[in-house]
Order: C-alpha cells, then sequence, then structure tokens
C-alpha cells in the first residue's frame, strides 16, 4: 500500500530524513519507534505532504505522492493524526467531526461514517455540543482520531497517540486502534510506548538520526536485546 524509496528530507541544511526505504501492505499496523528527534515525526509529514521530500519516491497503492498537495493526499486515501492533537479547541466536538469530512460532499456517507467514530468512541456521541478544549486528554485523543476517520482514510497515520495519557486511557487508545485496523484500514504508527506499540504491529522499524537502523517482525524486535536495551526498558 505504502511504498518509500530513498526518501531524503531538508529543513534548510539540517539533513532530516537520510535515504529511508520501506513497504507497508495492505491491512498491517507499522510501528515507528526511536528515541526523540530522530525524524519519526518528519517522516509522516513527508508522506502526508506536509513537509517536501528533497529526494527519492513515494508511492501510494502504485501512484506517486512525493510531488502532490497535502489536500490532494488526503482525497487520495491518507490521513494523519498530529502529535498533539490539534484540535480546534473552541468548535465543538460536532464541528471538529465535520471539519474531517471536509473534502467530502457525500451527506449520507458523513452520517455513516460519524455514527462509525462513535462505534468506536461512544463518549464523543454524548459531547456533540461541547467544546473541544473542554475535553479530558484522553476525550480529544479521540477526538483527534475521529476526526481523522471522517476523511474516509485507507492509510492512517497516527503520531504519538498515547502522549500523556493515563494508562488506562494508552490502553484504551490501542485497542481502538486495532479495532480500527481490523475495518481495513492500514496504520502506520509514531509512538514513544515502544512496548505498547510493537505488541500491536506486525512490522517496526528503528530510525535513528533520520535512518532506519533495523527493520524486523514487530514480534522479533520486542525480544532484540538491542530494541530491548535501547527503548523498552525492562516489564
Amino acid at each position: 500500500m505504502l511504498k518509500l524509496n530513498d526518501v531524503h528530507c531538508h529543513y534548510g541544511s539540517i539533513h532530516a530524513i537520510k535515504g529511508v526505504s520501506f513497504e507497508l501492505k495492505r491491512g498491517q499496523i507499522g510501528c515507528l519507534i526511536g528515541a526523540n528527534g530522530a525524524g519519526k515525526s518528519t517522516l509522516l509529514w513527508t508522506i502526508s505532504g506536509l513537509q517536501r521530500a528533497t529526494q527519492g519516491a513515494i508511492e501510494f497503492e502504485g501512484i506517486a505522492i512525493h510531488g502532490a498537495s497535502s489536500d490532494e493526499i488526503v482525497r487520495m486515501g491518507i490521513c494523519q493524526v498530529p502529535e498533539g492533537r490539534r484540535i480546534f479547541a473552541q468548535l465543538t466536538v460536532r464541528e471538529n467531526l465535520l471539519l474531517g469530512a471536509y473534502t467530502r460532499r457525500d451527506r449520507g456517507g458523513i452520517r455513516q461514517d460519524m455514527q462509525r467514530v462513535f462505534d468506536y468512541f461512544p463518549a464523543l456521541a454524548t459531547r456533540l455540543d461541547q467544546e473541544g478544549g473542554t475535553l479530558s486528554g484522553g476525550q480529544q485523543q479521540m477526538l483527534a482520531v475521529g476526526r481523522a476517520l471522517m476523511a474516509r482514510p485507507r492509510l492512517l497515520l497516527l503520531d504519538e497517540p498515547s502522549l500523556g495519557l493515563a494508562p488506562l486511557m494508552v490502553q484504551t487508545i490501542f485497542d481502538i486502534i486495532k479495532g480500527i485496523a481490523s475495518d481495513d484500514i492500514t496504520v502506520l504508527l509514531v509512538e514513544q510506548n515502544a512496548r505498547a506499540a510493537l505488541k500491536l504491529a506486525h512490522y517496526g522499524w528503528v530510525i535513528d538520526l533520520g535512518r532506519i537502523v533495523l527493520a524486523q517482525p514487530a514480534e522479533d524486535l520486542l525480544h532484540n536485546p538491542k530494541v530491548v536495551e535501547a527503548y523498552l526498558g525492562q516489564g
């Protein structure tokens, strides 16, 4: 579904992504792990068109997208849930969700997808007229994911979905991600909670200073001594 070939990205003179290549198959959950500043978020921005690749190719379902604008990429079926949620705090839950569907004109389908969001996140259904900024952190993360689902993506990019959440809510979010993937949405996940992410994922990549330094099935990464030492710790 997603293929990167020798992708580079620069911020001015900073070479942030250095020749990244990998493939994510349809229906998989892929996971990018690495230290802060390793380039994980930049890579997601580059895939979604928010940052321009300076070299290399990105293909989605066999179509080159590295020259496309971010709104074109959303229309093609890729949607990103950004780090920090970035919901519209002064808009209601309903308004935030409808903004997720801004590229669509199928009113019946939009209603169906809003109901599907409520199936994933029942708490949102009872807060439709509540301003997003007054929700708890966990509810805001639910709203951010729900807003992305309203675009009807086939590939969902998730950037640090568990950041700042209580442990019980972290488990809830990961359970929902698993459910989303079972509904034929491919997922690429960036996550500091590497252990939880690798338990969820099918395949994982370790990124360090803008380069992929290790690529293995997630189960193998969970038991790789170097990965355990560097990113998983005890437990």
